[in-house]
């Protein structure tokens, strides 16, 4: 049996910036979305790579050029990243957006807030920290939370501009995801019930 050594091989690398760290979730929820109308286990997967675009597309698109603008220091002097609401909290602000040229604040309606609230708080926090019990989610809003976040992600990827490191492949693959699982998700029997339900009780979501 041959030995391997450092010279027999050519060290192979993962390689990863915050740009293609948020297209990877947002890719990822692309394919969960289209498997989660089949198989409901992947509504999970969904939630969990969502947020992780969300996130990591709102640290893209209020980033300055100086990492610090991104960082926090605690009272114990440890360095940690910006919180999601910190993050598009700074993408709202018109003052910190406008200070580069296309820098567009962030506009979240009242129906895409609450569901960024319930994507973090009610979905992924539970899933990610999740207390042994039975838990049952009703899935008739999901495609209207998935839609509203790939609203919200859509541009903070491609309609302000502040220091985004994107390629046009990449844009248009970001544009290509968010099209695509979109036009799943309206068309599924869940968000067409949950239409048809919402028109019979006259309110707006059902979840």
């Amino acid at each position: 049996m041959r030995r391997l050594t450092r010279n027999s091989f050519t060290e192979k690398y993962l390689r990863f910036t915050e740009e293609t760290n948020a297209l990877d979730y947002l890719e990822r929820a692309g394919e969960f979305i289209r498997r989660a109308l089949t198989d409901p286990k992947a509504w999970k997967w969904v939630v969990l790579s969502l947020h992780g675009a969300l996130y990591g597309f709102a640290i893209v698109a209020c980033k300055t050029s100086n990492p610090s603008s991104i960082v926090k220091t605690t009272k114990k002097g440890h360095e940690r990243l910006i919180t999601l609401d910190e993050a598009l909290e700074m993408c709202k602000d018109a003052n910190w957006m406008g200070t580069l040229y296309g820098g567009i604040p962030l506009n979240v309606s009242a129906r895409q807030a609450d569901s960024i609230r319930r994507l973090k708080e009610t979905l992924r926090n539970n899933f990610e920290h999740y207390i042994p019990s039975l838990w049952l989610i009703e899935l008739h809003g999901m495609p209207q939370i998935a839609i509203d976040i790939l609203d919200v992600i859509r541009f903070l990827a491609i309609e302000t501009f502040r220091y985004q490191h994107l390629n046009q492949s990449q844009e248009r693959k970001i544009r290509s995801i968010i099209f695509q699982s979109k036009k799943l998700l309206t068309k599924s029997a869940l968000h067409l019930e949950s239409l048809e339900m919402n028109r019979s009780n006259g309110s707006e979501q059902t979840f």
